[in-house]
């Protein structure tokens, strides 16, 4: 048992602890590789049990009174959103039936960018159409050449602020492109590189968020999300954050949890801590620092229903059980403040809530959840 902060840590027996430092340490032990999402080395599968209007310029997100009762109104607080790769006609159709308000569309920096020449055509069309929908928007920078997770290339503070400007200036509501709501200062590719000290992460954050708070001040910035498992490689990235002198420079924490498809109501092993312990074990880590009110946004999390590669398949039933959990969990944390479900609207891929066969039962289940609970 180890207390980091304010959170108490029950490790499991195989836990070793780590020894004692000025920064806050992770309980935990750490693993040898950072490999890609889905590559995690296999961890000791768990049987699952059943189970019963503009906001704030400040970098701290708005809470505005909203009605007790969904009433097809998207509010810039909604919890609720999926990260999808295609956003269209169908994916605002599902959204108006479940009362989801929030998308977090993937697109490539390098997709955009090339030569120095600028190719907005999807995003501008994504962005028009979430906007006329009163959809808001998250939208990562990533992905600035090369394959995103194949030992993939991290920009340059420099260059991250040079897009972060053009992007932020363009959806900035006021350039006559429309407007998007929130960023990310990379998604998954800074754990992927094994190669990339994650002390160097600091100052790429910091030269998005200041480029994008000087074009759209309105806008959220946030972190990457960070997607290992491990406790220790979280605690890491951090420390680095943190203990570097950055927190200020992200209005919310980041985390994507997958776990290997486990159980998330439990912690499996030491490599795998629960959805609860995750959570609370980024906010310990923060308070330390000071910033113990720092919301985080889980913009990643899913349960495949179909095997993939380093991840276990659920049945349908129980990948509806994990999302009520976990849902119902964020919205209790006080300090999660938004959930995007990976994902939807993406033909048969595994993890989907809404294949080409039909709704699944977390699409029903998230529909309710939604309708009775529209904000936290």
């Amino acid at each position: 048992m180890s207390i980091i902060g304010t959170y108490l840590w029950l490790a499991p027996p195989a836990a070793k602890k780590s020894g004692a430092g000025p920064q806050v340490v992770a309980t935990l032990p750490v693993d040898p590789t950072l490999t890609p999402k889905g590559e995690e080395p296999p961890a000791r599968q768990v049987s699952p049990t059943p189970t019963k209007a503009k906001p704030s310029p400040t970098p701290s997100p708005t809470n505005k009174a909203v009605s007790p009762a969904y009433n097809g109104t998207c509010d810039a607080n909604s919890p609720y959103g999926f990260t999808v790769v295609t956003a269209d006609s169908t994916l605002v159709a599902l959204y108006k039936q479940m009362g989801v308000c929030w998308v977090r569309f993937q697109i490539h920096v390098d997709d955009i960018q090339s030569g120095g020449s600028y190719n907005w055509g999807t995003l501008d069309s994504v962005v028009a159409l979430m906007n006329a929908s009163g959809i808001h928007l998250d939208v990562p920078i990533q992905c600035f050449q090369g394959s995103c997770f194949s030992n993939p290339y991290t920009p340059t503070p420099d260059e991250m602020a040079s897009f972060a400007t053009q992007v932020a200036t363009r959806y900035n509501g006021k350039s006559g492109h429309g407007y998007i709501d929130a960023f990310e200062i990379g998604n998954e590719e800074y754990d992927a590189n094994s190669s990339f000290s994650i002390s160097n992460y600091g100052p790429i954050l910091k030269a998005g968020y200041q480029a994008i708070k000087a074009a759209s001040p309105y806008a959220q910035v946030g972190m990457y999300g960070t997607f290992l498992s491990n406790p220790s490689r979280t605690t890491d990235v951090l420390n680095a954050i943190f203990g570097g002198g950055y927190g200020a420079y992200m209005d919310f924490m980041n985390f994507h949890y997958y776990n290997q498809g486990l159980d998330p109501r439990v912690d499996v092993d030491s490599m795998h801590p629960s959805f609860d312990h995750k959570w609370q074990m980024m906010n310990s880590i923060a308070a330390r620092y000071g910033f113990g009110g720092k919301p985080i946004w889980v913009t990643e999390i899913g349960w495949p229903t179909q095997d993939m590669s380093g991840r276990s398949a659920v049945t349908p039933d129980v990948q509806s059980q994990y999302l009520s959990y976990v849902t119902d969990h964020a919205s209790t944390s006080g300090i999660v403040k938004k959930i995007f479900w990976y994902t939807i609207n993406y033909g048969d891929q595994p993890n989907t809530i809404y294949p080409t066969s039909g709704p699944l039962p977390a699409f029903n289940a998230l529909k309710a959840y939604v309708k009775s609970k529209p904000v936290w």
